[in-house]
């Protein structure tokens, strides 16, 4: 699940089904550029990440524990109709489907282990760029398939938090956002650590 994961439940109990999927997906995007990445340009890839791996984690973290605090201190009860109950959030308007796309986007690309991930997984299933290689539409089925299963895992947990959505009284929401709110606090802090010893091992 992760940061990401964690923040499409939030906004889909929050916010309505739309927000929450709109944040998956762009994770999505990020995952496909992390997965090309991996795959056509292992080497200069692992280069930065290793000469940039301290600022990634910093701002990586200082988002999650920017967002942890604005949770923490959110109303939830600003989404509730007049049953007491969470209603179904209006249409979003552009800026809204940008603000909350890019953000799933820039929080799933603070995390640049994920390319590691694609890396160990690409070299266990031998999907492994070959210039040579007279089978490029494999690459395309490849990543058309890490696109499909990433955004059926999105629909599947945003549909889940949408039917249970709507059970939630404003006491138990705003617990739950808080109980967020130190997820994400915690993940910050391991953030902050990691990179402090980053620089203190180098």
């Amino acid at each position: 699940m992760g940061p990401t994961g964690i923040l499409v439940i939030q906004r889909t109990l929050n916010r309505g089904w739309l927000s929450g999927y709109l944040t998956g997906l762009g994770a999505v995007l990020s995952d496909l550029f992390y997965a090309i990445l991996s795959t056509f340009l292992t080497a200069v890839v692992v280069d930065w990440i290793s000469q940039y791996q301290v600022t990634l984690q910093i701002v990586g973290s200082v988002a999650i524990l920017g967002y942890a605090a604005y949770l923490w201190n959110s109303n939830p009860a600003s989404g509730l109709g007049t049953n007491d109950r969470l209603t179904p959030t209006p249409g979003l308007k552009v800026k809204g489907i940008l603000k909350y796309f890019f953000s799933g986007f820039f929080l799933t690309i603070s995390n640049p282990a994920i390319v590691f991930l694609y890396m160990f997984l690409f070299a266990r299933s031998n999907f492994l760029f070959e210039a040579s290689s007279e089978n490029w539409w494999l690459y395309l089925v490849g990543f058309l398939g890490l696109i499909v299963g990433a955004v059926g895992w999105w629909t599947l947990i945003t549909w889940i938090m949408k039917k249970i959505r709507n059970h939630f009284k404003p006491r138990t929401l705003m617990a739950i956002n808080r109980a967020i709110a130190i997820v994400l606090a915690l993940i910050a802090l391991y953030g902050f650590g990691y990179a402090l010893w980053l620089i203190f091992h180098r």
